[in-house]
């Protein structure tokens, strides 16, 4: 049985957010009890008729005067007061719960169990999930060809010394390179893909790892836009991706530029930092 990698990243950093959240939510309610009216707001109904009363305790026992309809804001502000008090412990309860949860959830454990064993003992099981380890490892023994049309078009050498076929593509190589302790790239890997019953092989231009997640995520950049040939190649390809659940802006990043749209060096950056914090 093999266990589905749910992102104990994600997790942590979403559970991360709610308890700030929640710090947030309890600071306003703390500050509104402070300042909100003395006693309790009592509702009776007679006659089909609602009456309120602001009620106080004095001496062990409660008085309780008549609101009258010019200052319905002390009703207002009694109704909202009660309501903070049964929501605040509540609130206190979640907010506990979560960051017991936080400093104690370790999303690698059952990854650490196969990662700890010897060579000979990881050979002769499998695992309910491949860590993040035997990822990255897989990762930097595989060895593909890369796309073989057009090689005369790879000219411009990247910063770890691989050849790309655009200045674009040497830009965001070498962004993606930038940030190597946190994702690793490819470029042109090969990807299978399956349309009508048969398997087609495409090379992304990009193939990316987050090696903290192991998340794959892939990057098309179009850089001929103004070529309708192009751009119909370039669609076929899109709807490819989208038909074995690999969608655009999830899973596919894509860039695009003309002549007189280069692309975006902002762009990239803020694509880049997406994919270092999925």
């Amino acid at each position: 049985m093999i266990l589905g990698r749910i992102g104990g990243v994600a997790i942590k950093k979403r559970v991360q957010e709610r308890i700030i959240e929640l710090k947030k939510v309890l600071g306003t309610i703390e500050n509104e009890l402070i300042h909100a009216p003395e006693g309790s707001l009592k509702i009776q109904k007679r006659q089909e008729k609602t009456y309120y009363y602001h009620q106080i305790k004095k001496d062990g026992k409660y008085i309780k005067e008549y609101i009258k309809r010019d200052n319905e804001n002390i009703a207002n502000a009694l109704a909202q007061k009660a309501y903070y008090e049964k929501v605040k412990p509540l609130l206190e309860k979640e907010l506990h719960s979560l960051e017991i949860f936080y400093n104690t959830y370790n999303e690698n454990i059952v990854d650490d169990v196969y990662d700890s064993m010897i060579d000979a003992r990881k050979q002769m099981i499998c695992p309910v999930r491949t860590s993040i380890k035997e990822i990255i490892r897989q990762w930097e023994n595989e060895e593909y060809e890369t796309y073989q049309n057009h090689k005369e078009n790879m000219i411009f050498e990247t910063n770890r010394g691989e050849y790309v076929r655009s200045k674009s593509e040497l830009i965001i190589a070498n962004l993606l390179d930038k940030y190597d302790n946190c994702i690793k790239y490819k470029y042109e890997r090969p990807l299978e893909l399956g349309r009508d019953g048969r398997i087609q092989v495409i090379h992304p231009d990009f193939t990316i790892l987050n090696v903290n997640t192991g998340k794959v995520t892939f990057w098309e950049h179009a850089g001929r836009m103004d070529d309708p040939g192009y751009v119909n190649n370039h669609m076929n390809k899109i709807n490819l991706y989208i038909e074995n659940g690999l969608f655009p802006g999830k899973d596919v990043i894509i860039t695009y530029e003309t002549m007189n749209s280069p692309l975006n060096i902002l762009t990239v950056k803020s694509y880049v930092m997406n994919i270092i914090g999925e």
